[in-house]
């Protein structure tokens, strides 16, 4: 949450003499209005299927990083006839293995953040501002008017959307991403199978887009392709 268009622009720009390039703003990102409360990314894919179908010709190789990734998933999952091939890039969506440390430690903050909106009438808004300061993530942190939106979408489950995937995928992640963990990465291609390719970048974290790290996934994405011809 937060980000723009801009964010892809060092990798966009890299293939701006080989490809045609959009980079689009989805509702209540950058320069695109909010959108309506209910939203979730069924109403993006919605748009961005319309988009794809109304001003591209040919195929299409689309791109998301993070939220544009989850967005990604669920468009390849409609197969549709224009989009030949996905990348993702750190895109969160999947359950976490149960039992694991981060799903009780998510499961603890989310029982400690409901003590504190029952004990409201007592200590007032003090104990939920404090909660969401020390345990809100970035995402949420922004999210701005995007927020009911957020807390609707970060409890999607994508796993059946993966399924359904059928175009070939490349996976690009950051080892040191703590928003959206490698492990994703790994299940994502176990979900898509045999068309998934997963790249891992040593030290990256979420933003791996950025400085040089937009060269290194330019250089992922466009030696994919080069594998891939009939893409």
């Amino acid at each position: 949450m937060g980000r723009n268009r801009e964010s892809l622009r060092g990798i966009a720009t890299l293939f701006q003499h080989t490809h045609c390039v959009h980079l689009l703003d989805l509702p209540g990102f950058g320069e695109a209005p909010a959108p309506p409360a209910d939203w979730d990314t069924i109403h993006y894919t919605d748009l961005v299927q319309q988009y794809v179908l109304d001003r591209l010709s040919g195929t299409v190789v689309v791109v998301g990083h993070s939220f544009g990734g989850r967005v990604t998933v669920r468009l390849a999952a409609r197969h549709l006839a224009p989009v030949r091939a996905i990348v993702l890039i750190g895109v969160p969506g999947l359950p976490r293995p149960a039992w694991s440390r981060a799903r009780i430690r998510r499961s603890a903050i989310r029982t400690l953040r409901r003590v504190l909106m029952a004990a409201q009438p007592l200590i007032g808004p003090r104990g939920m501002e404090w909660h969401t300061r020390r345990f809100g993530s970035t995402d949420y942190l922004t999210a701005g008017v995007l927020r009911p939106v957020f807390v609707r979408i970060v409890n999607e489950d994508l796993t059946e959307s993966a399924r359904m995937v059928a175009c070939p995928a490349l996976l690009i992640w950051g080892t040191d991403d703590t928003e959206a963990p490698p492990w994703l990465a790994h299940r994502y291609a176990e979900l898509i199978g045999e068309r998934a390719t997963v790249e891992l970048l040593p030290h990256a974290d979420h933003h791996l887009y950025t400085g040089t790290g937009a060269h290194l996934c330019a250089w992922k994405i466009r030696s994919w392709l080069e594998a891939h011809p009939d893409v």
